[in-house]
């Protein structure tokens, strides 16, 4: 029986990690396949070997959007490749579907390489260090007899390479020519150029995937340009499709059936990707990244303590504050205890109440903007996280918590204009927060608070370096009781109330139930600030007015226009269970904002900060890496 070597598996539910013998491999090669805007999933995962400073590699060789990645990861630019793909390849001026559907005019290739010199550039310096001891391959095939073709990339010679590596058949704008040669994707002749690896002495081999391991049917980059191409040229076409199945299922067979003396280590997603090879929306993209920036860390803490690599530990985030802990009584004082209490006027003269809890001395600000009908009292749990790392400050917005009331119904929920709520956050940004920076400053806003901070940075001259929104109110999803009530009618309830009332459904305080409660999973968290509101009847807001919920509505809608402008890194987190606020509103936001990525949590309701562990700790630990260190690549 012929033997054959070793094919180990990492990804979300393969775990081949655990077989792998502790050893000193010192010669290991990487190979990444194309896949178009799929490619985002390698980026995901090289950029987790760049977080952790891991680049052991003598030989890296890719294929199409594979050379791009390994271009971006050699040059040591963290978010480089999320950027080409999430922005470059999805402007018009790359690729436009009903261009290409009415003339025929693909990918602009030359425009795309154009981009990655003087738009978002290659830090080619960084790469040139790199390349001394280190071989970077990009795959092309030959047009005339489809044979591969592997460029050596350098600094004086990779526009060329990595344009004919892209140039999927009957796709591109332009013909990609140099050295008297028409030359097509690198997919057709050798889509994982893992045999060359192999060929060239290699026998570790990391593979990185876009699609998922036991793929076997045709390539869909081709089988879609076949099914809506324009182009004619159809039989050049069928022996390019002919050639790529041939090439794909013979390096199948390869990955497969690896030779004896071969080590494969392969990572992949377990699925097909959400997003396409093109016309991916950036939230399809958000989360192929996040999956492949998880499994690049599990990667890293794994293998190459295995393989005996050095690498730089991802830093770590232990969260403190659980539903446990909440659980356990204490006598002990916490920092929450320490804070400084205080209050400023704000617009029109509205008391606004804000605290300052700083015990370790940090110079770096977080200021948590809540949404509405909560308190400082409700942010205690995250508070006491967020002071390991920063000097938090928070404030009860108008109407709301501690601070002033602008009606005799003290449980109303009111604002006589949005815009008083917009005008609070710059008088406390420029009136407190300003003059106590020493650092950097960040911004975590949860629900309305995420409208007001959306204005905010449109509105003013700001000094917030990133922003974290969870569960973002960009429109309101009207009770059901409501629902058949259209907007005008609302509008029209405000104009006739002659002072602010509860708008229709709306009432005044009832104790809520954790059974049936639409904020959060988390009994004990529940009930904790339940407990508070009855300690406190002070704090109680009840339902909104009229005017709050027109007002509202209009501000959220606005923020969709706002977010092409917004260049401020952002952070959206999704509630997947959400039923107070619009998830397909926030789609929009983060289609149109450059700077943004939405991470969405399945199954989580509303109150993301104050949700069971299982979802708040990740959510936790992806803003303080976000805020400490990942901010700067969005």
């Amino acid at each position: 029986m012929k033997k054959i070597g070793t094919r180990y598996k990492i990804s979300q539910k393969d775990h081949d990690f655990f077989d792998v013998a502790c050893q000193k491999v010192d010669k290991i090669a990487l190979v990444t396949e194309g896949g178009g805007q799929r490619g985002v999933f390698t980026a995901g995962v090289l950029d987790a070997f760049l977080q952790a400073d891991f680049n052991p590699f003598e030989l890296l060789i890719g294929t199409s959007a594979g050379s791009l990645n390994l271009a971006s990861y050699i040059c040591g630019r963290q978010g480089h490749a999320y950027k080409m793909i999430a922005e470059a390849t999805r402007q018009p001026e790359f690729f436009k579907l009903s261009k290409y559907l009415l003339s025929g005019q693909g990918l602009d290739l030359e425009w795309l390489v154009n981009n990655a010199e003087h738009v978002n550039p290659l830090d080619w310096k960084h790469g040139a260090q790199q390349l001394k001891n280190k071989e970077l391959i990009a795959v092309a095939t030959n047009a005339k007899d489809l044979s591969a073709e592997y460029f050596n990339l350098s600094v004086k010679n990779w526009k060329g390479p990595l344009a004919a590596s892209c140039a999927i058949p009957g796709l591109h704008k332009n013909p990609v020519i140099f050295d008297e040669t028409r030359w097509l994707d690198g997919g057709v002749a050798d889509p994982i150029p893992v045999e060359e690896a192999y060929r060239r002495g290699y026998r570790h081999i990391v593979v990185i995937r876009t699609l998922p391991s036991d793929f076997e049917e045709h390539h869909p980059v081709i089988e879609s340009l076949l099914k809506h191409s324009p182009n004619k040229k159809m039989v050049e076409l069928s022996a390019i499709l002919h050639t790529h199945e041939e090439n794909y299922q013979r390096t199948q067979a390869f990955l497969n059936s690896p030779p004896e003396d071969l080590h494969i280590y392969e990572i992949f997603p377990n699925h097909s990707l959400k997003s396409n090879a093109i016309g991916s929306t950036k939230k399809q993209l958000d989360r192929d990244y996040h999956q492949g920036l998880a499994l690049g860390k599990l990667f890293v803490q794994t293998m190459a303590k295995k393989l005996q690599i050095d690498f730089t530990p991802f830093t770590h985030f232990p969260i403190k504050t659980t539903e446990r802990y909440l659980a356990l009584p204490t006598t002990e004082e916490s920092v929450w205890d320490k804070r400084v209490n205080k209050s400023i006027e704000g617009v029109k003269g509205v008391s606004l109440t804000w605290i300052n809890v700083n015990p370790h001395q940090h110079k770096d600000i977080v200021v948590v903007v809540q949404g509405r009908d909560e308190s400082s009292w409700k942010y205690r749990e995250v508070i006491e996280e967020l002071a390991h790392y920063f000097n938090v400050f928070t404030y009860d917005h108008r109407g709301q918590g501690e601070s002033g009331r602008m009606t005799d119904l003290h449980e109303l929920g009111h604002v006589d204009h949005f815009q008083d709520y917009v005008d609070d956050l710059a008088l406390f940004m420029e009136e407190v927060v300003n003059p106590n920076l020493q650092g950097r400053c960040f911004i975590l806003a949860h629900s309305m608070g995420a409208t007001v901070t959306t204005h905010y940075l449109h509105q003013a001259e700001h000094k917030v370096d990133a922003c974290v929104l969870t569960s973002p109110m960009f429109a309101i999803k009207l009770p059901k009781a409501v629902g058949g009530i259209k907007k005008s009618t609302i509008k029209m309830s405000s104009k006739l109330q002659k002072k602010p009332h509860f708008a229709l459904t709306h009432h005044a305080f009832v104790k809520n139930q954790f059974v049936g409660n639409n904020r959060t999973t988390s009994r004990v968290r529940f009930e904790t600030y339940s407990q508070v509101l009855t300690t406190l009847p002070q704090l109680r807001l009840a339902g909104a007015s009229s005017k709050w919920i027109t007002e509202s509505m209009a501000a959220a809608l606005k923020c969709a226009s706002y977010a092409s402008k917004i260049s401020c890194p952002i952070l959206i987190f999704q509630a997947g269970s959400d039923s107070i606020v619009s998830n397909d509103a926030q789609d929009v936001f983060n289609e149109h904002c450059r700077s943004a990525r939405i991470t969405h949590i399945s199954n989580a309701q509303h109150d993301i900060l104050i949700e069971s562990d299982r979802y708040r700790e990740a959510a936790l630990k992806s803003i303080f890496n976000f805020f400490l260190d990942s901010h700067q690549y969005y």
